[in-house]
């Protein structure tokens, strides 16, 4: 099958192609500029669940959402822009399974619209590994790198 690129991905897209949904759906936009390469957006309003208690009088968005951004990111990416990743089994779904590096340059606020720039590179079967940056308007946020796997639905309660 051959596809076009770019490929641009609202929530709804977004939505067609991992199982996140409502306080759990960070990625807003995903463009898919090669089936290796995608760039999207996320951003927490201030009445978000994470500001919660993380930190009472001072908001900041836990480090761990923006790698479970930037996985979401990937995952709607190869979904809808990797032609293997697109005929792999609809039972299965895309989980992190390793943070490899991670650095975080500045803490991210409420109403913080985050840009990320991810590329893949095929491991092994089901499994890539992910690298790429985040930033907002010209700051650079983190730098990440993190593997992630398609799993059958059924075995992930069960261990991978």
């Amino acid at each position: 099958m051959m596809l076009s690129y770019p490929m641009h991905l609202d929530e709804s897209a977004i939505k067609q192609c991992i199982p996140h949904r409502d306080a759990m759906l960070f990625a807003k936009k995903v463009t898919v500029l090669a089936s290796n390469h995608y760039t999207g957006e996320a951003v927490w309003e201030e009445d978000s669940f994470v500001f919660k208690g993380h930190f009472p009088d001072q908001p900041i968005v836990p480090g761990v959402m923006i790698i479970e951004a930037a996985a979401q990111i990937a995952g709607a990416g190869l979904r809808a822009g990797d032609t293997k990743a697109r005929s792999s089994h609809d039972g299965n779904i895309g989980v992190l399974i390793a943070v490899r590096k991670c650095f975080f340059r500045q803490a991210v606020v409420p109403n913080m619209r985050l840009f990320f720039d991810l590329r893949t590179r095929e491991l092994a079967g089901d499994t890539v590994n992910i690298a790429g940056e985040v930033s907002c308007l010209d700051s650079r946020v983190a730098s990440l790198d993190f593997t992630f796997a398609q799993a059958p639905a059924e075995r992930l309660l069960g261990g991978l």
